[in-house]
């Protein structure tokens, strides 16, 4: 999502001063509203990290009739953008920012980010395939 961040030294669970002015400059959150996700955040991942299978867990609340691994594992590797494999508070704010409240471009880019499942910069025929039959087994859709 272009936004890489490296070099933290702070615990992953701290929001710092610095957390908060990053956050503040690349999403439309008051310091508030900052801490409010914050906080709600901990409360679920109180190590700080959020991993492939808390992902998956959340998806699954909201699509209980979906089938959620296929279309999760492309959106986690979309919001994983340091590829550690967690995504970390910085990362979760970044994408929630980016996919609800974020300009069209901004939301465009992570869903091309999501659909360029190689990398390379461009969505073969391939790429998208998977994607649209990843978000019809989310919704449970078994036509095609």
């Amino acid at each position: 999502m272009g936004n890489k961040q490296g070099g933290k030294t702070s615990s992953s669970t701290e929001l710092t001063p610095k957390h908060i002015a990053l956050l503040k400059a690349n999403t439309k959150y008051t310091e508030p509203e900052i801490r409010q996700w914050h906080a709600g955040f901990i409360r679920d991942c109180p190590n700080g990290k959020l991993n492939k299978k808390q992902f998956v867990d959340v998806y699954k609340q909201f699509y209980p009739g979906g089938k959620a691994d296929n279309f999760c594992k492309y959106a986690f590797d979309t919001f994983d953008s340091n590829g550690d494999g967690h995504i970390d508070f910085e990362e979760f704010l970044l994408a929630i920012s980016a996919t609800s409240q974020g300009s069209l471009d901004d939301r465009l880019e992570v869903a091309f980010d999501m659909y360029d499942i190689s990398g390379d910069g461009q969505i073969d025929q391939g790429e998208l395939t998977k994607l649209i039959t990843a978000m019809y087994d989310l919704v449970g859709e078994t036509d095609e």
